[in-house]
């Protein structure tokens, strides 16, 4: 379910921006002739915001799990 509190996680800011500038740039300076041909933007449409999320939800799952092995592992004494 959607939640404000991805947007308090810094995990989301610190992909969030690059991503962005990676867009811009590449709509800038890629070639008319390869924007123009009818499946590039589709695709660019819908790989764009797959690979962030899936990128950002992974980190946060490996995060988390490796934070709770941690706690985990530290209250064995």
């Amino acid at each position: 379910m959607w939640s404000f509190s991805t947007f308090k996680d810094k995990r989301y800011w610190i992909l969030l921006i690059p991503a962005i500038i990676i867009l811009v740039l590449f709509a800038v300076f890629t070639p008319d002739y390869i924007l123009e041909k009818t499946y590039v933007s589709p695709f660019l449409i819908l790989i764009s915001p797959v690979l962030f999320w899936s990128t950002y939800h992974l980190w946060k799952y490996f995060g988390d799990k490796k934070k709770r092995n941690n706690t985990d592992d530290s209250c064995d004494l």
